[in-house]
């Protein structure tokens, strides 16, 4: 879709130019996509653990995800699908590198069909933790609110452990309101955490 520039900072005086490429979803990045949420660091998996990504945790759930995954991979198939059975189309962007290794990702999951015919879908995104800071999560989010647009999505939802400072200040920046917040609604490793239930209404 677009090449980027960001910085990738080495360590506190070095700064190496990163180029990128914001693009949608292909069948061949999907083991990519799945390599990069493994390496993620466990305070980037607290603040997203979606299920389906990964090869280290296999479940029902994941598995019934990776279909998924594939056909909305494959535009026109996508486009068919949310036509006759939306809710098994996720609309998904990568940021990948020069060797086209995923680097971030942010996806709308299709949920249901609004009164007025548009769609309801819920956002995830990730960034692995050595780019995070650079620009690409609010690439992805600008490219995708766009998808989403031409898509025919009307209203998208998320929720945000309320220890997230820096989501909540970026999903406020694209105009998501929060609705209120979910005491010790989301669990991981053990241990309950509070969230935020976001919404935004794409005119």
């Amino acid at each position: 879709m677009a090449d980027f520039i960001g910085e990738k900072r080495q360590n506190r005086k070095e700064i190496k130019p990163l180029k990128y490429t914001l693009r949608e979803l292909k069948g061949g990045d999907i083991s990519s996509l799945h390599r990069m949420y493994d390496s993620l660091s466990e305070e980037s998996k607290l603040f997203f653990h979606p299920g389906f990504l990964g090869l280290n945790y296999i479940s029902l759930g994941w598995l019934v995800a990776q279909p998924k995954l594939f056909l909305s991979a494959i535009k026109p198939s996508r486009r068919l699908l949310l036509k006759v059975f939306h809710r098994f189309i996720f609309l998904l962007l990568v940021a990948v590198n020069e060797k086209e290794e995923v680097l971030g990702f942010a996806y709308l999951d299709i949920r249901r069909q609004l009164h007025d015919g548009r769609f309801l879908a819920v956002l995830g995104t990730g960034i692995e933790d050595s780019y995070q800071g650079m620009g690409l999560g609010s690439g992805l989010m600008e490219e995708l609110i766009k998808l989403g647009r031409e898509e025919n999505v009307g209203e998208i939802t998320l929720t945000v452990l309320s220890c997230n400072i820096r989501a909540i200040n970026m999903y406020m920046k694209y105009g998501f309101k929060q609705l209120g917040t979910v005491k010790d609604g989301d669990f991981w490793m053990g241990n309950k955490y509070d969230y935020i239930e976001m919404e935004l209404y794409l005119s």
